[in-house]
């Protein structure tokens, strides 16, 4: 599934297109971003050196992010991806992410996928 599309699913999620007594839809949305956004990572890294293939972990692909993209993309795709995972976590003693801290981040993700297809249809690298 594109980026475009499980962003569009945490969309409905969050604004009630889907039923809105689906238990736990909050950190269903708060996966489905994530997973949209280490899909984005994946995608901006393969632009930047050659296609990982292998197992790699997120906190690696972020720091080659950091390393070989200046834009200044890395900090936020680090920051959205540290929350969205906080989010994910499930702890008896914590709350459920809100829906507004979740449409922030919608947002945060949504814009570093706008930034890379804008900059595919451009050429820039």
């Amino acid at each position: 599934m594109k980026s475009e599309e499980l962003l569009q699913r945490a969309n409905d999620m969050l604004d009630g297109s889907h039923p809105p007594a689906l238990p736990r839809r909050m950190r269903i949305a708060a996966f489905l971003i994530r997973q949209a956004l280490e899909a984005e990572v994946s995608a901006r890294c393969a632009r930047l050196i050659v296609s990982i293939d292998h197992p790699v972990r997120m906190r690696s692909r972020l720091l080659v992010l950091r390393a070989l993209d200046q834009s200044g993309i890395a900090a936020k795709a680090e920051y959205a991806w540290n929350a969205l995972s906080r989010a994910c976590h499930h702890h008896a003693y914590e709350l459920a992410p809100t829906a507004s801290e979740l449409q922030h981040l919608l947002r945060v993700v949504t814009q570093l996928v706008d930034t890379r297809t804008s900059e595919q249809a451009s050429g820039i690298k």
